[in-house]
């Protein structure tokens, strides 16, 4: 996460009702290949899975089925500090708009091609905003053919290490930016090895790079088409690759999910050191009383390198999560620490002191499918000490 972070407008809570997710699927986990995976209606993002059902499963062919979210977001930054005086304690507000679109083209009954794309705001101004800097980003451009017991798909995917960017509550993820390359371009495929009394077992792969096409331009609405102003620092060589397995439903601890991901973040000699990381975690769903139902998701992620400078890494975060019927309270703690003395750790700018956050949320469903939700975050990254109030309103439909 980088220093003065602005909260993405289009997370929300996700912990109570999303399956644990496979990195390299972005949020699935079924006994078979072709199940759909379950819509939790506390979630503001559309991710786009290869087994994503945005529409009514109907079983005609070919079909298009598709998903949009609307939603604007308000965001409070206050009492902001850098540790070494070199900003002042101060405050400033954030309102911005997201619309995002997924298609799904089903072409056969296991194979189809996804797309999604997403207009909002890319700027991270230190002072009072509004609707600043829209543009449109293509996300997603993949195709996807899913049978029985494997899966196979490739494109403009998003991948990551470990689940907990894509899981856990919006309003904070976690320390992630070495374990999530969103848009990247890749290919792979997952495999179930079994499910029944022993319970379900999948294992899956991807090799992939940096998005250096056309496709990973902005539309600017001010400017046209435009590059990033900070690509992704990792190579755009098809060499970082991702192995992963997960296992749920085991004999005597069916309300436990978890998994292990391990794999290299190549990024070329001008860029850094490239990252060996592996990622391991664990959830906890169960029923309570009174229709309550608890989620608790736990992961730590280990690093070689972070952000291409060669200084191991590690983080951890853990959440909670209550929802009932059409309500959903979240708490999340994260906690990240560099390895190495103040010495070593100078001359790239870092510190070895502790990274830390904690968050909280609420979340309401109207009867009319409006999410709306409230919370508050305060961090430690590095020097800079956050703390934000986030407001949401958003509303999703299908067809």
């Amino acid at each position: 996460m980088r220093a003065l972070r602005r909260v993405p407008a289009s997370r929300a809570p996700a912990v109570a009702a999303a399956w644990i997710a496979s990195a390299v699927l972005l949020g699935l986990h079924t006994p078979d290949a072709r199940g759909q995976e379950a819509r939790d209606i506390f979630k503001t993002e559309i991710f786009l899975t290869p087994y994503s059902e945005l529409g009514d499963g109907e079983e005609a062919y070919p079909r298009l089925n598709g998903r949009f979210l609307l939603m604007t977001g308000y965001t409070g930054f206050f009492g902001v500090k850098d540790d070494n005086g070199q900003i002042p304690r101060s405050h400033w507000s954030s309102t911005q708009p997201t619309a995002e679109a997924a298609l799904v083209g089903q072409l056969t009954q296991r194979f189809s091609i996804r797309a999604k794309a997403t207009l909002n705001s890319s700027t991270n101004a230190t002072e009072d905003n509004a609707f600043s800097d829209l543009g449109v980003n293509l996300d997603n451009l993949f195709a996807a053919y899913t049978a029985d017991r494997y899966a196979l798909y490739g494109g403009k995917m998003d991948l990551g290490f470990g689940d907990a960017w894509h899981v856990v509550d919006g309003l904070y993820t976690g320390f992630n930016e070495n374990s999530e390359f969103r848009g990247s371009i890749g290919l792979g495929g997952r495999y179930t090895l079994g499910t029944g009394a022993n319970g379900t077992h999948s294992v899956a792969a991807m090799l992939f790079k940096r998005d250096g096409t056309r496709m990973n331009k902005r539309l600017s609405l001010d400017d046209g088409f435009i590059r990033p102003d900070q690509p992704p620092v990792f190579s755009d060589a098809l060499k970082s690759y991702i192995l992963s397995y997960d296992f749920r439903d085991l004999p005597g601890l069916e309300r436990l999910s978890g998994g292990i991901d391990a794999g290299r973040l190549h990024l070329d000699p001008d860029q850094g050191s490239s990252a060996n990381t592996v990622s391991a975690r664990l959830r906890y769903d169960a029923p309570l009383g009174d229709a309550w139902a608890l989620s608790w998701f736990n992961e730590a992620t280990f690093a070689s390198a972070f952000r291409g400078a060669p200084v191991r890494n590690g983080n951890g975060v853990t959440s909670v999560s209550l929802s009932r019927e059409r309500w959903q309270l979240t708490a999340t703690a994260a906690a990240r620490k560099l390895a190495g003395s103040d010495a070593r750790l100078a001359p790239y700018g870092l510190q070895n002191d502790w990274d830390w956050a904690l968050s909280g949320a609420v979340t309401y469903v109207t009867p009319l499918g409006f999410i709306v939700q409230a919370g508050i975050t305060h961090q430690r990254d590095q020097t800079i000490r956050l703390n934000q109030g986030v407001f949401r309103i958003a509303y999703q439909a299908g067809f």
